[in-house]
This record gives structure tokens, sequence and C-alpha cells, in this order.
């Protein structure tokens, strides 16, 4: 039997947040259904990693006992989430954002929500399925040194390194507070490090689900297997499923004079007809090298969807969100990249034994 890893992305820069994917999925599940084929897509999954908005995806996903029946619902689960976003902006303080003393949100909506959604005393280990969540934390230790760093927050079943008390609001928290937009988050306890977003580490989280599968599959019995090359993981048994929230038309056309364009931080950082670049170059580079290095090491074992966005996705309510999915899987990009993700999904073993033979239509029919 493979080792499925479902990944889904963070926001982009195309915005979207996590709707793009959560919508992407849900359209395969009903291309599937349209051509009778009943074999589960979510529910053989051993392993859902999200960073950020696609942690609140994968928490959605693996907190169900059946994930394929839980697609039904969960656009509904989006059109909460960026109503509570609409919630978190106030006239007062964006004004106050502007002087650069605040964060643009308030978190406090997002944390509630989820405290209402998943219950308040949810832990890790109660989820009904594994997850992989990346966050970064901003005081920790690495070989004694005192230091920021990454942090995967995962509930596998070697307790020795996995994170099975921690709570999924603080969690999805700690991966979902991109810094400027949202405060520094640290727990419903308020104790211990600060954290921010996921992102910052993997916005793309591929290679932090498949470098956990394969930690998983060199355990038995909770403790490392020798390092044998025997022994390690068949990474031609893995297959890897990644999703995007949408890329969109991206690009620099600086002035150049003698092969050089003489750029400092006004223009990386505070042109006002593109503001950030520099952040949104590597946020997307980050990501690109993540899809680069799956696709080299897994090859076809491994596929990624991630549909052309021509305009900013913005969404305020569970119809605009709707709206937004519908006129985006209506592109002839994203109807290409379903049809491919559906033959991948049939050729890669994905689906599992055969689709049943659909009975041929009696004479005269």
């Amino acid at each position: 039997m493979p080792f499925r890893i479902l990944a889904m992305d963070g926001s982009s820069v195309s915005g979207g947040e996590g709707y793009v994917t959560a919508g992407m999925i849900r359209t395969l599940r009903q291309m599937l259904d349209a051509s009778d084929d009943r074999r589960t897509l979510l529910n053989n999954v051993d392993l859902f990693t999200g960073s950020s908005a696609g942690a609140f995806n994968a928490a959605f996903l693996a907190s169900e006992e059946n994930p394929d029946a839980a697609l039904s619902k969960i656009l509904d689960f989006w059109g909460e989430v960026v109503a509570m976003n609409r919630k978190a902006v106030s006239l007062g303080r964006s004004l106050v954002a502007l002087t650069g003393a605040s964060s643009l949100l308030d978190s406090s909506y997002m944390r509630d929500f989820f405290c209402s959604y998943f219950g308040a005393t949810l832990k890790l280990g109660d989820l009904k399925r594994k997850v992989a969540i990346p966050s970064f934390q901003l005081d920790g230790r690495r070989k004694g040194l005192r230091t920021w760093k990454a942090k995967i927050f995962h509930n596998s079943t070697n307790p020795s390194d996995s994170d099975m008390d921690e709570l999924v609001v603080d969690v999805l928290m700690r991966s979902g507070s991109p810094p400027l937009s949202y405060p520094i988050y640290q727990g419903m306890a308020e104790q211990g490090s600060g954290y921010v977003d996921g992102g910052l580490f993997a916005n793309n989280p591929s290679l932090v689900g498949l470098a956990q599968a394969i930690n998983n599959l060199s355990r038995k019995d909770g403790r490392a297997v020798e390092t044998m090359e025997s022994e390690q993981p068949d990474l031609t048994n893995i297959l890897l499923l990644s999703f995007g929230n949408g890329c969109s038309s991206t690009y620099l056309t600086p002035h150049f004079c003698n092969g050089t364009a003489n750029w400092g931080f006004s223009k990386w950082l505070l042109d006002i007809r593109d503001p950030m670049v520099l952040v949104k170059m590597l946020l997307e580079a980050g990501s690109d090298a993540v899809h680069y290095q799956c696709r080299m090491i897994l090859r076809k074992e491994y596929f990624r969807l991630n549909p052309v966005v021509d305009d900013r996705l913005e969404a305020y309510d569970l119809q605009q969100v709707e709206a937004a999915l519908k006129k985006l899987l209506a592109t002839q990009s994203s109807i290409d990249q379903l049809a491919h993700a559906r033959r991948w999904l049939l050729k890669s073993g994905w689906m599992g034994d055969a689709a049943p033979a659909v009975p041929p239509a009696p004479d005269g029919a």
C-alpha cells in the first residue's frame, strides 16, 4: 500500500486564502463521482500537511471520520474563516497599523472561531488523522543555542517527538499568524514562546510532508531503525499530492544601464506600484524551490495543482467565496489542471484498486 501525503499551501500573493485548495479538492471529488468512480479520494490519506491557510484545511480534514464526505461542507468552513478576517478589520486599528504600532488584524476573532469549531480542548492527539503543520518559533533552542527556528507540529505515533498534547486551536493560530497582518501568537495558556506564520518556513509544505513521512516510515515500534540502506523507506511507495492556492503573472522589468539596474530598498520594499515586492518574490521562490525538489525526488509519484489566477482573489462571505471559485474553476487553465490531476490519481495508484467496471447498457438502450 502506498503512503499518501496531501500537502496544502498557505495563502499566495494572488490571494484566495485556502479556499482555492478547498474548491479544487472538492471539484476533483465531484469529477470522480460524475464518472461513477466512488473510490475514496481522501479517506486513505496517511498524512495531511498544511501551512497557515493550508493548516486550516489540514485540521478540517484530519478532524473528520470521513474526509471525502466532509468536502460537501468545506466551503461553508471557509465562508466562516473569511468572515472572521472581515470582522478583524476596523478603521481605528487600520489607522494605528499605518503608524507601525499595531498589526493590521485582530486575531482574537479567528482564535474564537477555531475554539467554537474544533473545541477549545481538542488536542492534536485527538485528531482522527495524522498531520504535520509548520510554524516559526521566535524563542527556541537548537543544540543548546537559544534561537528562532522552524517548528513542525505533528501527531505521529512516536511519543518522544510528537505534539499530542498541543491544542489544535493553538497550532492553527501559530501556523496562521503572518507578521504585519496578525499579532504574534503565544497560546491559550499564555506561556512559552511566541510563534508566527508557518509560511515563513514553508508556505509550500510538500517537502515537510515528505520528510515527516520518511521519518514515520523509518521507525519501528517507536524507535529509529538502523541506518542500513535496505531498511530505508522505499520512496517509490510514497505518493504526494500538492495543492497551491493559485499563481498569478508576476515579473519585474527594471531599467538597465550598462547591464545593471541599481535598485535600493525603496524599489525592493517601498515602491508604491508594487510594495514589498522582495517579500513576495521570496515567498514564491521558496514555494518553487520545494516544488522542484519534490519533483526531482519523487518523479511520477508527485503531482502539484496550482491554478493560474488572472486577478487577485478577495472574498468576504460565503457567496463571494463560491463566486470567486466558480470563476476560477471555469478557466481553461484550471480545467486542464484538474483533468491532468484526475489522470494522475488513477495512474499513480492513489485511488487504490481499479475502479469497478461499469456494466454495458442493455441492447436498445
